[in-house]
């Protein structure tokens, strides 16, 4: 979705003479008998919902579908950080999502002609030269590398008189002609998404398009080793060797629009959606929250297996048989139901969307689409490689980038914290970052990868000009590294999976490792103000006081131990564990306070003089109310209130310890 790539050095390819059996008979061409084409995109694999094949079969002639596997995209490196852009596991998705619309089109008489290509245009030309092509029925395309493509294509078809007929179809769950605005035009696209939100869910849904009953027959002179699986294998041949799952690995994605369609169908039949908390509702505590309560339907999504519309009428179809269930966990909420929570996710999806119709090229620049300026910008490849491990010595960033690298996914919250540690602590090249998660991701597509990265991490100008007056040197400035893991993951579950090395340790120790070789130095205090330093989500900022109960606000900077367990060799823990990049944080915490059964406090008072209260638990049934006392239950928001009532009164106690220093001058 950005601009130029470097490709790898191979043979170059010509359609004509393709290395995956191309076959050169012109009897079509010959007999002047003209055909259509259904060019499928790598992120529209799919047969129902798909305006462009609609419409190509509501015509007489023959109908050609085709599938192009991008060679730059497929084998490509990235530009600013030199990483290949795409991994093995996503290429792996790819060709089972590719191989799956191919078995779908044969089972209704119709076949998917693959090839790999470095120019779909040059493909379009020999195609043109072989068939004659009277359109060619597409999804339209909204990011310039794929606009320049789309150019290139409609152009090369124009000088053999065929025609490119784009369509927006589903491509967003509000089509682009139902929103009462043009998109394109900044003066008329949102800036925010609020703003958007509240404009989208006023518009109307589309109903989901149906696969045509009779598709019309394929041309007759292809080659076997143009489609099915010989075909895929050819294709997919070029790109990175797919290595096996891990066998840690909870939930295992396989490509393709029949898998999307019996995934979203087990959701529903099993009452999933009752548990949803959305991908970014970092405030949804316990089991059910944004790193475990997610649909698992975005790498589907994201490659076209099933469209956002799909998924919402089938949660509303859901509510109205079985009822509406609390998005939050903490009753109706102000979020409404899971439904409705899912709507939300999804409208930021099309947020995101159309809003690199107004971006442009800005997205993929330095400044991104706010146009940031005055911040300077490392390339330490040391620090890259690092943060890419999994090696950073922040177990909750670890996790994620360690779960990131083996399986092609990771929760949207742990996204935002490990990509704002890159940005604001390590401060390399945000493009570097989003390069390393088109590469990884499943489910990425430009607009939400780059957009999620620009929009959300990317400081700005505000928080520019603030970090600026206060720069923070001497400490972690993404306190959500070590915050969000004591609610989020709060009996390590998840981050002992893929960190390992530290099972050993007490769970105290696990989320604070640091701890081995460090000792308390300075209380400062982290709640957050207007434009902080600390903490890159802005709704930390603005929800402290009604989300943030169990913090003191008050949080210590360490120091080497002189007297305590040492470090191993090459600045690592006993147990292999890295140390901190970034001079470490210990957040105070009210263990009392938590809203959530936790398993915190399992080492002696006086090693954490920053964590006090009842210890917990960690079995997840280990209790049956919450260590403040109040009943774990969702039925209503009063218990919220009282739990902020009480951790408000708790923060009032100074409980003896040393007021906070003037460490942030005024702000403090």
């Amino acid at each position: 979705g950005k601009g130029s790539s470097q490709i790898i050095q191979r043979t170059p390819l010509d359609y004509q003479g393709v290395s995956n059996g191309g076959c050169t008979s012109s009897n079509e061409r010959a007999s002047g008998v003209p055909i259509n084409v259904v060019w499928h995109k790598w992120s529209d694999l799919r047969l129902l919902d798909h305006e462009p094949l609609m419409r190509a079969h509501a015509q007489t002639e023959c109908v050609l579908h085709v599938h192009l596997v991008e060679l730059p995209l497929l084998c490509g490196k990235s530009r600013v950080g030199q990483v290949a852009r795409c991994s093995g596991r996503r290429a792996g998705f790819w060709q089972e999502a590719v191989a799956d619309l191919a078995e779908r089109l044969a089972e209704r008489g119709q076949c998917l002609l693959i090839a790999a290509v470095d120019k779909p245009a040059a493909f379009f030309r020999s195609l043109c030269q072989r068939f004659t092509v009277k359109s060619v029925f597409t999804h339209a395309e909204f990011c310039d590398e794929e606009l320049q493509t789309e150019t290139e294509v409609r152009y090369v078809l124009k000088g053999h008189r065929a025609n490119l007929e784009i369509f927006w179809g589903a491509l967003t769950l509000h089509h682009i002609d139902d929103l009462g605005f043009n998109p394109a035009d900044p003066a008329q696209m949102p800036m925010f998404k609020g703003e958007f939100n509240g404009l989208a869910k006023r518009r109307p849904i589309r109903e989901t398009l149906p696969i045509p009953s009779c598709l019309r027959p394929p041309p007759s002179s292809l080659d076997e080793s143009e489609h099915g699986s010989i075909a895929v294998e050819a294709a997919f041949s070029h790109g990175p060797s797919i290595p096996p799952p891990p066998d840690c690995q909870p939930f295992r994605w396989v490509g393709g629009e029949t898998a999307a369609l019996e995934h979203l169908q087990w959701y529903m039949e099993t009452d999933q959606l009752k548990h949803y908390r959305g991908a970014t509702e970092s405030f949804a505590h316990g089991e059910h929250n944004p790193v475990n309560g997610g649909t698992r339907l975005s790498p589907w999504l994201a490659f076209g297996c099933i469209s956002a519309r799909h998924v919402v009428h089938a949660a509303r179809d859901y509510e109205r048989r079985h009822g509406k269930s609390s998005s939050t966990g903490k009753g109706s909420g102000k979020m409404g139901s899971t439904g409705a929570r899912l709507h939300t996710e999804l409208n930021f999806r099309d947020f995101l969307r159309f809003s690199t119709l107004s971006w442009g090229t800005k997205l993929f620049k330095i400044g991104g689409p706010f146009e940031v300026s005055g911040l300077e910008w490392s390339y330490d490849q040391g620090l890259f490689a690092r943060w890419r491990a999994g090696e950073t010595g922040y177990p909750f960033v670890d996790a994620g980038m360690r779960e990131l690298a083996a399986t092609g996914y990771i929760s949207h919250l742990h996204r935002q914290c490990c990509a704002a540690f890159l940005v604001r602590d390590l401060r390399l090249d945000w493009r570097m970052g989003a390069e390393h998660f088109e590469s990884c991701l499943l489910d990425h597509t430009p607009d939400a990868n780059w957009g999620n990265w620009a929009y959300r991490i990317l400081q700005r100008p505000g928080l520019v000009h603030t970090r600026a007056r206060y720069p923070v040197e001497e400490h972690l400035t993404t306190v959500e590294c070590v915050a969000w893991p004591i609610v989020h993951d709060a009996t390590l579950e998840h981050t002992l999976r893929w960190v390992p090395e530290l099972r050993s340790l007490p769970r105290d120790l696990v989320r604070e490792p640091w701890r081995l070789a460090t000792e308390p130095q300075k209380r400062i205090k982290v709640k957050p103000f207007k434009d902080s330093p600390l903490w890159f989500c802005a709704a930390n900022r603005v929800n402290w006081d009604y989300e943030y109960f169990w913090l003191s606000g008050h949080a210590w900077t360490v120091r080497p131990a002189k007297s305590r367990r040492a470090e191993g060799p090459g600045g690592r823990l006993p147990c292999g564990y890295p140390l901190p990049v970034v001079p470490a944080l210990n957040m105070e915490v009210d263990m009392d306070a938590l809203p959530v059964n936790h398993g915190w406090g399992d080492t002696d008072e006086h090693e954490r003089p920053h964590i006090w209260g009842t210890p917990g638990s960690a079995e997840k049934d280990a209790r049956s109310v919450s260590s403040r006392g109040i009943a774990i239950s969702n039925k209503a928001a009063t218990l919220r209130d009282r739990a902020f009532q009480r951790g408000a009164q708790k923060q009032r106690v100074d409980k003896r310890r040393r007021p906070a220093s003037e460490y942030y001058c005024a702000h403090t």
